[in-house]
């Protein structure tokens, strides 16, 4: 099977905006979205299970956290899923790419998806 490759460096511009928490089940396929925070800018592709991205700007006094929701507008749920991308005055992951993998072993799916700097 061949794998095209991509790079989201490469093509910033080609991204859709979103807004912020994210309905997952409105998200068109093989598509890159950007989020803008006032703290960060990220871009990332959903395969369906898994995410793919980059940070490209962000203030480093903050944090970055992801958490997949349960239900499509991002209401509390036990069921969310939370994941550090970036700590404080710290690099999140080298040239600041990250990777979320679905969590194994879930009975569910997740429809919601938002980007956020922990309080």
């Amino acid at each position: 099977m061949a794998v095209k490759r991509i790079s989201l460096k490469k093509y910033p511009l080609l991204s859709f905006p979103v807004q912020n928490p994210i309905d997952l089940t409105r998200l068109p396929s093989g598509k890159s979205f950007q989020v803008q925070d006032p703290n960060f800018i990220l871009q990332f592709l959903f395969n369906g299970r898994d995410l793919y991205g980059v940070i490209f700007k962000r203030d480093k006094r903050f944090g970055i956290r992801m958490r997949w929701c349960f239900f499509r507008n991002c209401e509390q749920s036990p069921y969310d899923y939370y994941v550090t991308l970036a700590e404080p005055h710290s690099p999140p992951f080298e040239e600041n790419y990250f990777t979320v993998k679905f969590p194994p072993g879930l009975q569910y799916e997740f429809q919601g998806l938002e980007f956020f700097t922990p309080k």
